[in-house]
């Protein structure tokens, strides 16, 4: 019974944790919401929104990730810093790629109204 209790209270680690701040506040601030609501990925959602998928990517950049496939070393390895950020996990590397290179033009147009 004392181990149950134990993992229901467990507590998140991170080793980045002013980038873990960083993501509680913009949460607060609703940073993401104005792309969540104009940006629309021409694309399926099996497990994860590509609205997800791009917060998986800006979060590996913020971590100061070279390319997207350090996204499961710096990001999707550390709970921590997914829940600062609002995600119950993280979309594999490949998978974000792919919600990048289905990105045109319209949405490129799309995020750059949202950012505004």
């Amino acid at each position: 019974m004392k181990n149950k209790a134990q993992a229901a209270t467990a507590r998140r680690f991170t080793s980045c944790a002013t980038l873990a701040a960083l993501g509680i506040k913009l949460r607060s601030m609703k940073l993401l919401e104005p792309i969540g609501r104009n940006v629309r990925v021409p694309q399926k959602t099996i497990r994860h929104t590509p609205l997800q998928k791009l917060t998986d990517a800006f979060i590996a950049i913020l971590s100061g990730a070279r390319g997207l496939v350090e996204i499961n070393t710096r990001v999707r390895s550390d709970s921590g810093l997914q829940r600062a950020f609002g995600r119950a996990g993280c979309a594999e590397q490949s998978v974000v790629q792919e919600t990048l290179n289905a990105c045109t033009a319209q949405t490129v147009t799309q995020m750059e109204r949202a950012v505004d």
